[in-house]
Order: C-alpha cells, then structure tokens, then sequence
C-alpha cells in the first residue's frame, strides 16, 4: 500500500480525532501522492482517484471531502503552471497550514459573543469547543456530557478541569435535567458537517439536547470553521456514519441488533447561532464553504 492510500486509511480508521485533524491529514494524503508519482503517467488518475476515496471514507464529515478536492485543484493548476513538485508540496503546505489556523479566528469570534455565560454545557469533544473554553478562561461552570459510546466526554471533562473551569459531568440521557439543575444558559458544540441552511451533523446526542435546552430558553451554539460546510447535500441525503455494534455491547444478544449510529442531524430551527471565521451566522442560514478563501492564493 502506497504512502498516500496508508494516510486515507488511517483517517477512515480513526476514532480520536476532530474532522479538521483529520482534513490536515487528507491534505498530507495528496502531499505524499505528489512525491511519491512526480513524473510518472498514473499522477493524473490517482489524483482523481484520491478524491474519490477520500470522499466516501468519512462520508459525515464534509471537510474531508472539500479539502480533498481543493487539494487536487491546487495540483492541476500547480501542474498547469509548469511548477516543480517542490512547489506544489509547497502550495499544499501552507495550504493545510491555513486549514490549522482558522480555528482560532473561529475561536476569537466565539469568546467575543460568548463571554457573558457564567453556566455552559457541552458534548462530545471538539478540538475547537475546546480552544475555546480555554481562550475564555475558567471560574465558569461547564456540564460535560459523558458522550457514549466511546466516552469522550470524560476526556473533555479532564480538559476542562484542567483550565480551571468547575465541570458536572453527567450521562448522556440526564442532559436536560442538568440543564434545569445547574441553570446552563448556552450548548455549545462544534461540527462534523453543516449544511447551507445551517442544518448540522456533529456527535449523536446532539441534536436531542439542542431540542430538549431550547424548550428551557438556553441558546444553541455551534462553533465550526467554513470548510465543513457541505455545499452538495440537503437534509435528506446526509450519509450518518454508523460504527461498530462491539463498541455499545460486547456481547451478542439473541433477537437484538446493535444500531451504533455515530452522528445525528440537529435541525437550524433549534441552532441560534453558527460562529464561523468570517463572522457569526444567525437563522436564516447561507452558508458557503471556505467563506473568504483564495486557494489561488496558495500557490503564488
């Protein structure tokens, strides 16, 4: 197995990692396919190939498959160009270098429309929703949901506490009570995939809490940078990744089958907010990947 498709299955394989770690590795995917094809005849064809594949590998995940493409347009234009491999691994650099800093900005925005709380709750762990929590300093009460069924939750909560912050960490199905008991004023959470009308795919469980915390007046927020936005799909053709029934029970049960669906969809009539690097996005959403962006730009 060549480098590049060793690169895409550890993304496809991977459990750990937010969607934007994993989309700065589909862009070493095509950084590793030019270095090892430079010059021969099959570059053209594994390139599209790679897109392909990066596609379907984590179909909830829309920066996976919006920085695979962009990754192969930076190739051909380089390859139109006439620059050197060096040049084009280069473009690919400071172009994944991009997809890495963005989420501050994400954050910047975030801490300056969400630093009034004093109670938040959050799920799942979010590399970004942390940033976040940690630019807003501690002193504030977080509600960490557990987020089966791998638990991630417990390591946000670790995080969390380790900022200062005084965390509840609470099971998953208690997410409402909670809420009411500790009086959470905002759910923040982070994306796998939004839609244009700011529908958002993110860890299961989140959509149910949405729903249930704004019955309670809390405000929803999402905090997700423009490369997760998916431009080609409507509500109804959103793929939700299911995983291993092993992971929710290790025995098997006669009669029962394990559905482990790992994401869900939350509806925009319940996200009061989208906080993006370009800004922060309210109902009706029109959102549009790589809000800003020049990927010319990345190769001059």
């Amino acid at each position: 197995m060549r480098t590049y498709d060793r690169v895409l299955e550890e993304v496809r394989l991977d459990k750990s990692h937010g969607a934007l770690w994993l989309s700065c590795r589909v862009v070493d995917a095509f950084i590793a396919l030019v270095e090892e094809l430079w010059g021969l005849s099959e570059l053209t064809g594994e390139l599209r190939a790679l897109v392909e594949r990066a596609r379907s590998c984590r179909p909830s995940m829309a920066s996976i498959a919006n920085v695979a493409e962009a990754s192969s347009r930076l190739v051909e234009e380089g390859l139109a160009l006439k620059l050197s491999s060096e040049g084009i691994v280069e473009s690919l650099r400071r172009f994944k270098s991009a997809i890495e800093g963005v989420k501050a900005e994400v954050v910047r925005r975030a801490v300056e429309d969400l630093s009034w709380p004093k109670v938040f709750m959050t799920h799942s762990l979010s590399s970004t929703v942390l940033e976040f929590f940690k630019l807003l300093g501690g002193g504030r009460t977080v509600v960490v949901t557990e987020s089966r069924p791998l638990m991630e939750g417990v390591e946000a909560a670790r995080a969390l506490g380790l900022m200062g912050f005084d965390v509840k960490l609470v099971v998953d199905a208690a997410a409402y009570q909670a809420a009411k008991r500790f009086g959470v004023e905002v759910f923040v959470f982070g994306a796998d995939s939004v839609l244009p009308d700011g529908y958002v795919v993110n860890k299961a469980g989140t959509a149910q809490i949405a729903i249930a915390l704004k019955h309670l007046g809390v405000e929803n927020a999402c905090l997700c940078e423009s490369v997760k936005v998916n431009d080609k799909l409507t509500p109804e053709s959103v793929e939700l990744e299911v995983k291993e029934p092993s992971e929710v029970l290790k025995e098997d049960l006669r009669g029962v089958e394990v559905f482990n669906l790992y994401f869900d969809l939350t509806p925009p009539s319940v996200v009061d907010k989208i906080v993006m690097e370009d800004g922060v996005h309210r109902a009706p959403y029109s959102l549009k990947p790589f809000a800003g962006w020049r990927l010319r730009s990345f190769l001059e």
